[in-house]
């Protein structure tokens, strides 16, 4: 199965690579399109993807490639987004909400991950630990897969997303299963990856800092001048850091990512990337809930133990992008992506929440027992699209037609040990848990769970963008998927089996057994942008949303699929040449929400929650005010909660009391989604004393957000918090060579407070425990390029 899906992506790029060759040799005497008895003129359009590259010329080899920003300020500056519309049409003029942080920015703040840099977009929110990376909330709805040039990671467990090999990341707020198929509500993440430059280019990072943090960065490109039209880029980082969090947090991650680009002009592209990241580290559980609130405590305090192994993640992929202009209005692309996670092994000693406070009734004894959890999961996904410009009843049209194919499959292990180890949260005495707990808790003695999951999807979707009178701009786009997913689990104490009866043959071996669940869905897309001003457009969206349910029910039943319906309205401008800004007001509905089935904890089963409703006004701004001064700032105002399902029993809200005495557990009614803030937002603001990206450069600013729930019960609150950054840098030439000297100060004020709720990857029950942020760091680098 794994060779035949490989081969429907290397067969699309074959046959596009072989018709590419033929086109080569008469596309300089291709005529322009003729529509309704009219001859156009050539597009003033880039055929290409909007990405830096120029408009069609054939200056030379290394002029299709794109080029860095001439300065730091030109880098804040965004006009495109690919993931919106998988075409080249302006921001300003796609009736959606789409945010973009380029490189710059993360340069600046030293954003070394994807959590990190998601703090510049409005309505995002992380439930991250330092190992995982890739859970996180856009406008109150979880979103744990992650795109990469457009094609999905799928269920590929990523760990840490680095950007060391990003050139920007892009957030496509609402609905996306128009053009991506299976897709959360609330918004859709794309990691664009850094491509070589049209000329030689090497820089060398060293940075240093708070709780021994040493990072070693790269990125090298240049043309090759004995093949001309071909350039290479290999960018990557190694880091070893500690951790202010006791015996949690800290370890050590590699990336290392190569691309190479054949581009002899800007008529054809051949891109072949691949990307290894490893990472050894220490899963952080949290700090545990007592009551309406997450343990008083210090943030440094770690539950877990000295000899607790790190755990280790590492996954691979590889891609490859084949572009072939027909002529100057019309192009093919063809995608391919293969990416694999052999290894996630996670060895914890882990809360065990026994009572329904996890902490036990005397307000202090924290029961902890050892568990383990081991995944494999390789992914498949290709895509081939084909564009094209012309006019056709008074207007100009950007036309969209494609196909794509996903396979995920993946193997999971859950599993406990057997003994208990208790702690005094207040006074916690170390060293009580035997090397043998983490062996224990390996070979599942308490309870083990494994599962095997195939999930694939094959979609059409069509999309045409219209201007009239070069104002009035109509986006409408309409997807069909057939989506299908199959699931086998075995765990202890299944159909009357003992403790060890649970195997991973066995979780196949039902999958094999099990029926397929098969969801069909038509997911439209329609929009409208209007140009009251050469400066400010108003706007408004309708799309739908077509989601998967990776979970199942008691009875081991796949459920069935999400669906969510936006509508959103609003205004774009650009008030200054280089910069944009974008508010929003939106309203999302989704049905089909799985949650945790308190009644088979077992099984680990879930159960749908009726009908959940998030609405809101979002703010950003990005770019440059002046040569010399840029911004980064947003503004979210979301009221999210469940607006269909059982009642709430406050006191039950778990199921787990005497359902004679404290009634039967609860439901979710009225209950606001869990960590999304009513509040929040960020302004960060640079200035640059120098010229031509030399001298002295500073900034700083401020994140904040008020209180949210922490969990879907409401039972506990994660206060609200406010904190200061702030950065200094200084480029000079010495020898030729362009040397930086960088200082980060973050948490300057030394807030404490969390970033999220461990709700994804190391839970057992409810309440869950509250994933504490860093404190006061400071980290310097030096910085050369040449």
């Amino acid at each position: 199965m794994n060779s035949s899906v490989l081969l429907r992506g290397v067969s699309a790029g074959a046959l596009l690579l072989a018709f590419a060759s033929e086109c080569a040799h008469a596309q300089q005497a291709l005529p322009t399109i003729s529509v309704g008895g009219r001859q156009r003129p050539p597009s003033t359009h880039s055929s290409g993807p909007p990405t830096g590259e120029p408009a069609t010329s054939d200056s030379g080899p290394s002029s299709n490639f794109p080029s860095e920003p001439k300065t730091p300020a030109e880098g804040y500056v965004v006009n495109d987004a690919i993931t919106a519309t998988k075409t080249d049409i302006p921001i300003r003029e796609t009736p959606v909400s789409v945010n973009v942080v380029p490189k710059q920015v993360m340069v600046d703040q030293n954003n070394t991950t994807v959590q990190e840099a998601l703090e510049n977009v409005p309505g995002v929110r992380s439930n991250n630990n330092e190992l995982e990376g890739y859970n996180f909330k856009i406008r109150g709805f979880q979103s744990l897969n992650i795109y990469r040039n457009n094609l999905s990671f799928g269920n590929v467990s990523p760990g840490i997303l680095d950007t060391a090999n990003l050139e920007r990341i892009e957030v496509l707020k609402g609905p996306a299963s128009v053009l991506f198929g299976r897709a959360e509500p609330g918004g859709l993440i794309n990691l664009v990856t850094k491509q070589p430059l049209d000329r030689a280019r090497y820089v060398v990072d060293q940075q240093f800092g708070s709780f021994n943090w040493y990072r070693t960065q790269w990125d090298f490109t240049s043309p090759v001048a004995e093949v001309p039209g071909f350039a290479y880029r290999v960018s990557g980082a190694y880091q070893n850091n500690g951790s202010f969090r006791g015996y949690s947090g800290g370890g050590e991650r590699v990336l290392v990512a190569p691309v190479v680009s054949y581009r002899p002009s800007a008529w054809t592209e051949l891109t072949l990337e691949g990307q290894y990241s490893g990472q050894k580290s220490q899963s952080d559980v949290g700090i545990p809930t007592i009551g309406p609130r997450p343990a008083p405590v210090p943030l440094s305090r770690s539950y877990q133990e000295a000899n607790d192994p790190r755990d280790r993640i590492e996954s691979y992929l590889v891609s490859y992008k084949l572009r072939q202009n027909l002529n100057e209005d019309w192009k093919v692309t063809n995608r391919f992506l293969y990416a694999a996670a052999p290894i996630l092994d996670k060895p914890n000693i882990t809360p065990l929440c026994v009572t329904p406070m996890c902490v036990d009734a005397d307000g202090r004894t924290l029961q902890r027992t050892g568990q383990y959890q081991f995944a494999s999961s390789r992914t498949f996904s290709t895509n081939i699209d084909l564009e094209g410009k012309f006019e056709a009843l008074g207007g100009k049209h950007t036309f969209l037609m494609g196909l794509d194919y996903l396979n995920t499959y993946y193997d999971y292990y859950f599993a406990n040990g057997a003994a208990l180890y208790p702690i005094d949260i207040f006074s916690p005495i170390y060293g009580t848990v035997p090397s043998f707990a983490y062996f224990d808790s390996q070979i599942g003695s308490g309870f083990k769970f494994h599962s095997s999951v195939l999930a694939r999807q094959k979609g059409l979707y069509v999309q045409d963008y219209v201007t009239w009178f070069d104002r009035l701009h109509v986006l409408v786009g309409v997807r069909y998927d057939v989506a299908d997913q199959t699931i086998g689990t075995s765990s202890s104490f299944e159909n009357g089996g003992g403790v060890y009866d649970a195997s991973k043959d066995l979780a196949i071996a039902s999958r094999l057994r099990s029926p397929t669940a098969i969801d069909r869905g038509w997911s439209p897309r329609a929009g409208v942008v209007y140009d009251i001003l050469p400066q400010v457009s108003i706007y408004g969206s309708y799309s739908r949303s077509f989601g998967q349910n990776n979970g199942f029910t008691a009875d081991k039943q796949p459920l069935g699929p999400q669906r969510g319906l936006q509508w959103e309205v609003g205004l774009k401008a650009e008030p200054l040449p280089g910069l944009s800004a974008t508010l929003a007001i939106f309203q999302i509905t989704k049905s089909g929400v799985p949650t945790r089935d308190l009644a088979s904890l077992a099984s680990m089963a879930q159960k749908l929650a009726g009908l959940q409703r998030s609405r809101g006004i979002e703010f950003d701004v990005i770019g440059r005010i002046t040569d010399r001064m840029t911004i980064v700032g947003n503004y979210a105002l979301i009221d999210a909660k469940v607006i269909a399902d059982s009642p709430v029993n406050r006191l039950n809200p778990f199921g787990f009391y005497d359902s004679t005495i404290f009634g039967e557990g609860g439901g979710l009614l009225g209950n606001h989604l869990d960590n999304v803030p009513r509040h929040s937002g960020k302004i960060f603001l640079t200035y640059a004393f120098g010229d031509n990206g030399l001298g002295l450069r500073v900034g700083g600013g401020v994140t904040a957000s008020t209180r949210a729930w922490g969990d879907i019960q409401n039972t506990f609150v994660l206060p609200g918090w406010a904190r200061l950054d702030a950065f200094a840098s200084y480029a000079t030439l010495v020898e030729g060579y362009k040397l930086t000297a960088q200082l980060n100060l973050k948490n300057i004020n030394n807030a404490q407070y969390f970033t999220g709720v461990d709700d994804f990857f190391n839970y057992n029950v409810p309440p869950l425990n509250a994933i504490p942020a860093n404190p006061f760091t400071a980290t310097g680098q030096i910085r050369v390029e040449f």
